[in-house]
């Protein structure tokens, strides 16, 4: 859990230790918390005091990375009171300093707070720009779950121009990406980037799509053994699969339900390996009844090898 923010008591008392001691940096984070204090208070105008004499001080200390955060804690306030024009002015600066400095998490959040505002006038194409460009920084930074958001944020914008098929491929990027942490036994990642492509999937009504992000939930909770979330993504893609007629998504989500359970698992496998054979399938209808434990494999090549 994050931690309890200072009181405006503990805030004011910083600034006056700060002051006493004559330290500039420490009375800039003590504005600067201030300016924090007064944006969680939606008291736009003391806030935005308080930001400017903080940016004031990291300036003429050169601290561009506390001035970057300045900047973009200020344009947030205007956020909060819909000025947007203020705090893209703001978020632009920040971005600005970010980029002198080099720090691409830092150019992420500004771009992605830029398109946040342009999201909110509406402006698709401005919005669609910034999250492509934001996705890309985070992506340089490492850091996956900010890169998921700024790529559900890119689907808010395409759909929000009307382009819904735009979305369902943000959401196909978002579970590769989680397949990838997947793989790398990095669990909460994956299971977050997938359910994000699950909710885009959803918001499009892609039910193929949505079938596929619900196995893919269920292989994730699977391999780190969560067996009841496993059997709830499965159950939840083997519906949608029935629903739409896909035989072979029903078969593979079959297999991940009969693994689950091998005591009561070998009767999806012996229907997963008849959807298989019914497909002229046979490589993955022996894939299916390898699964099988020896006595119970009766498929006509078992009959051959015992012959």
């Amino acid at each position: 859990m994050p931690e309890p923010k200072p009181s405006l008591e503990q805030i004011t008392d910083q600034l006056r230790q700060a002051q006493a001691a004559g330290d500039p940096w420490k009375e800039g984070i003590a504005l600067n918390n201030l300016g924090d204090y007064y944006k969680d208070q939606r008291e736009t105008a003391k806030a935005v005091e308080h930001f400017q004499k903080a940016l004031e001080y990291f300036t003429a200390l050169a601290d561009h990375e506390k001035r970057a955060t300045v900047l973009n804690n200020m344009g947030g306030t205007y956020v909060d009171d819909k000025q947007y024009p203020r705090a893209l002015e703001q978020f632009t600066l920040a971005l600005g300093v970010y980029g002198l400095i080099g720090q691409p998490f830092g150019q992420a959040m500004a771009l992605n707070n830029m398109g946040g505002v342009n999201l909110a006038l509406r402006k698709y194409e401005e919005a669609h720009n910034h999250f492509i460009l934001s996705a890309s920084f985070f992506r340089s930074a490492k850091e996956p779950a900010w890169e998921g958001q700024a790529m559900e944020n890119l689907a808010a914008a395409e759909a929000g121009a009307g382009n819904n098929k735009a979305a369902d491929r943000q959401a196909m990027i978002m579970n590769r990406i989680a397949a990838m942490h997947s793989a790398l036994g990095e669990t909460k990642r994956a299971v977050e980037l997938h359910s994000r492509a699950l909710a885009l999937a959803q918001k499009s009504k892609n039910l193929p799509l949505e079938a596929v992000t619900h196995g893919s939930l269920g292989r994730v909770h699977f391999d780190a053994k969560n067996y009841a979330a496993a059997r709830q993504e499965f159950e939840h893609a083997l519906r949608l699969f029935s629903e739409g007629g896909d035989k072979r998504g029903q078969a593979l989500t079959l297999i991940g339900l009969g693994k689950l359970d091998m005591a009561t698992g070998q009767e999806f496998l012996r229907s997963a390996a008849a959807m298989f054979r019914e497909m002229g399938d046979t490589s993955s209808e022996r894939a299916a009844l390898d699964l099988l434990p020896p006595a119970e494999d009766d498929s006509p090549a078992a009959s051959k090898k015992q012959a």
